[in-house]
């Protein structure tokens, strides 16, 4: 009961720190992005982590900044699985460790999505300009790779969450 009770308040702190810092979180974000974003795509970037701006070269030699907005972070999407793995823990006798390795799975998956999501806007406005390479990155193939990634995560969620449930 202690360790559940103590589990249950850490995750409440995280909770709470994630809505109150979500500006370090997207700054943390920004800066995941920009090593990717230079292995992936080759080319230099840039990181303003205070105001969560990747910065990296067009091909046509031109710099671009993107920022990570709040609408556009894996911070608040992780806050209802906090909620949820929170309630689990408080009120399954038999909940064990699984909610916690689901918790973790989940947000990975939803950080790494996002970073996928960054990179295939940064590779389109590279290869067919700004104007159409950011719609197309971020409208249309971006939202498609943010729905895959919270489905995944959100099954990969509730099939661990279950498997310690279950037991």
């Amino acid at each position: 009961m202690a360790v559940r009770v103590a589990l249950s308040g850490v995750l409440g702190v995280l909770l709470l720190a994630v809505l109150l810092v979500d500006d370090r979180v997207r700054g943390w974000e920004a800066v995941l992005a920009s090593h990717v974003v230079a292995l992936v795509a080759r080319t230099e970037t840039a990181v303003n982590s205070v105001m969560a701006i990747l910065s990296f070269n067009e091909e046509t030699g031109g710099a671009v900044g993107l920022q990570i907005s709040p609408e556009c972070t894996s911070g608040f999407l992780i806050v209802p699985l906090l909620g949820v793995t929170i309630l689990i823990l408080w009120l399954s006798r038999r909940a064990g460790v699984w909610p916690l390795v689901a918790l973790a799975v989940a947000v990975a998956v939803l950080f790494a999505s996002n970073q996928v999501r960054i990179l295939a806007v940064v590779v389109l406005i590279k290869g067919l300009g700004f104007e159409p390479g950011y719609y197309w990155g971020h409208t249309m193939v971006g939202s498609v790779i943010s729905v895959f990634g919270i489905g995944a995560a959100l099954v990969a969620y509730t099939l661990l969450t279950m498997r310690g449930v279950r037991r």
